[in-house]
C-alpha cells in the first residue's frame, strides 16, 4: 500500500508540475497566450462542449471507426506475422513487399481511402488499420522467431509434429505475451492515427478539433485532446485486465 500510495503521489505531482508549467508558459509570454489556452479555463470549456451536445456524439462516432480499424489491423497483423514467421516460403515471398510498404505512413493512404471508400467510417477504419497492422505484424513475427527450437523438438517427440498441432500446442501459447503486448501498443497507435483518419471528414473527435482550431477555439481543442486521452486510458485499463486473465498461467 505504501508503494502504491507513493507512486500515486509522484504521479499527481508530475501532473501538477505540468499544469504549472503550462500556466507559466502563457503568463510569462513563452507562448502566444492567444494560441495557448489557460489550463484553469479547460473545465468550463469541457462543460460548454458537453452542454452543446457535440462531445458525446463525437466520441461515439470516433469509436465506430476506431474499433473497426483496431480489430481489422490486429487480426490481419497477427495472422500475417504468424504465417510469415512459420511458413518459410511465404516469408520469402512477402519479405520485399514488407520492406516496400512498411515505411509508408498511414496518413499517406488517406487519398486512396477517400477514392475507394468516400467519406465514410470504412475509409477512416482503413487508415487506422494500417498503422495497427504493422505493430501487430512485427510483434508477432518477432515473438515467433524467439521461440526456443527445443520446444518444437519436444512436441515432435510427443507426436505433435504437424503444422496445426504444433501451432496450437507450442507456437500460440509461446507468442501470447509478445503478441498481446503488440496488441496493447496497437490500441495506442489506433488513437494516434484516429485524428489523421478523420481528416477524411468523417464525424468524430478529430473533426471537432479541426473545426474548433479553425475558429480559434483552442480551449475546445484541448477538451477533445483530453477526451481522447481519457477514452484511451479506459480502453487500456480494460485491456490490461483482460491480458492478466489470458496470461494467468504466466508466473
Amino acid at each position: 500500500m505504501k508503494t502504491r500510495l507513493r507512486s500515486a503521489l509522484y504521479g499527481l505531482a508530475g501532473v501538477v508540475l505540468f499544469v504549472m508549467l503550462w500556466k507559466a508558459a502563457g503568463a510569462f509570454g513563452w507562448v502566444n497566450p492567444q494560441t495557448l489556452p489557460d489550463p484553469f479555463a479547460v473545465p468550463a470549456a469541457f462543460m460548454n462542449e458537453w452542454r452543446s451536445g457535440r462531445l458525446l456524439p463525437a466520441i461515439g462516432s470516433s469509436l465506430i471507426h476506431y474499433f473497426w480499424g483496431l480489430g481489422l489491423g490486429t487480426l490481419l497483423g497477427i495472422g500475417w506475422g504468424l504465417a510469415a514467421a512459420t511458413l518459410h516460403r511465404f516469408d520469402l515471398l512477402q519479405a520485399y513487399l514488407v520492406r516496400i510498404l512498411r515505411p509508408i505512413p498511414p496518413l499517406a493512404w488517406v487519398v486512396f481511402a477517400i477514392a475507394w471508400f468516400k467519406v465514410t467510417h470504412a475509409g477512416a477504419a482503413f487508415v487506422i488499420s494500417i498503422g495497427v497492422f504493422w505493430i501487430n505484424y512485427f510483434a508477432t513475427y518477432g515473438a515467433v522467431r524467439h521461440i526456443d527450437p527445443r520446444l518444437y523438438e519436444l512436441a515432435r517427440s510427443f507426436g505433435q509434429g504437424g503444422y496445426w498441432r504444433r501451432a496450437w500446442s507450442i507456437t500460440l501459447p509461446a507468442i501470447a505475451p509478445g503478441a498481446l503486448a503488440g496488441t496493447r501498443a496497437g490500441i495506442g497507435q489506433a488513437w494516434m492515427t484516429l485524428i489523421a483518419a478523420e481528416l477524411l471528414g468523417v464525424p468524430g473527435m478529430g473533426q471537432e478539433m479541426n473545426a474548433a482550431a479553425g475558429v480559434g477555439d483552442y480551449n475546445a481543442v484541448v477538451v477533445y485532446m483530453l477526451a481522447i486521452s481519457l477514452v484511451y486510458a479506459a480502453s487500456d485499463l480494460l485491456y490490461v485486465c483482460l491480458e492478466k486473465k489470458v496470461l494467468a498461467w504466466r508466473p
